[in-house]
């Protein structure tokens, strides 16, 4: 999960980038497999430094490479598939070589959540130091800080996919049930991001009091501040009349709101 997650965080700007559809059309098989070995000896090359197991051998690199890519073609087939990018119309050829596309850079980004941001002996260390009374003063503030935070991080996100066009085509794509679908991966991927995936802070997380401050309520509460930063962007952005197009403002919402959940989630891990 802590790889899924660096990989969202850094790859997911680009599956909304229309020039990586595009090029990928123009690769052939040779180029495919090229481009995945380039990717998997960055990702060996990272490794080599620290991964996902104990020890730092090529055997351990190369293991953990492996997965790295694994996770990004994963993450690819996935998101590509939910915003329509690729579907049951679209040869294999084309298919394989989107994938490959995008699956490097969250290859790379799964490589670095997991060797840089393992806190879970940070989490540790700083549970055994807490103060009963500063812990109690801390959590009066924490909902309105979680909020600040949480559309700070949809905001950086969404301001730099929010005036594109890719916003627009992925909105177009989406039926009903394609929201539904977007909405429900935004939000788990939020969750997992926060609370399983064992970055730094999460263990205290799980120890929050409160409605808002469980990991369901302040998940769902997240999501609700990207998807009201959404909103506000696409108004801006898109000058789309909410009256005259109820559905389509909120396909543009909901399809900005995933970016703008990561983001979120990525603000509360590191402040």
């Amino acid at each position: 999960m802590r790889g899924i997650g660096g990989a969202a965080i850094i790859g997911v700007p680009l599956v909304y980038t229309m020039e990586m559809w595009q090029v990928a059309t123009t690769f052939n098989t040779t180029d495919i497999l090229l481009l995945l070995c380039f990717g998997f000896t960055v990702c060996v090359g990272y490794n080599l430094f620290s991964g996902f197991r104990d020890g730092n051998g090529l055997t351990e690199a190369v293991k953990d490479a492996v997965e790295a890519v694994a996770i990004g073609v994963l993450l690819s087939t996935v998101l590509m598939a939910l915003l329509g990018v690729i579907d049951s119309g679209t040869s294999l050829s084309e298919t394989m070589s989107k994938i490959a596309v995008e699956a490097i850079p969250l290859a790379i980004g799964a490589s670095v959540a997991n060797t840089q941001f393992d806190g879970g002996q940070e989490d540790r260390e700083a549970s055994s130091d807490e103060n009963p009374e500063a812990e109690e003063t801390e959590n009066r503030h924490k909902l309105l800080r979680e909020i600040g935070i949480a559309a700070a991080g949809s905001v950086v996100f969404a301001a730099s996919i929010a005036p594109t066009e890719e916003v627009a085509l992925v909105a177009q794509r989406l039926s009903p049930l394609g929201l539904i679908a977007v909405a429900v991966f935004s939000l788990a991927l939020s969750y997992g991001m926060i609370f399983i995936a064992d970055f730094t802070g999460s263990e205290k997380r799980h120890k929050d009091a409160g409605i808002l401050q469980s990991p369901l309520g302040e998940t769902l509460l997240a999501y609700a501040v990207a998807l009201a930063v959404s909103l506000a962007a696409v108004v801006f952005f898109h000058g789309v009349e909410i009256a005259d197009s109820p559905f389509t403002v909120v396909a543009l919402t909901v399809s900005l709101g995933l970016p703008a959940a990561i983001g979120g989630a990525a603000g509360r891990l590191i402040v």
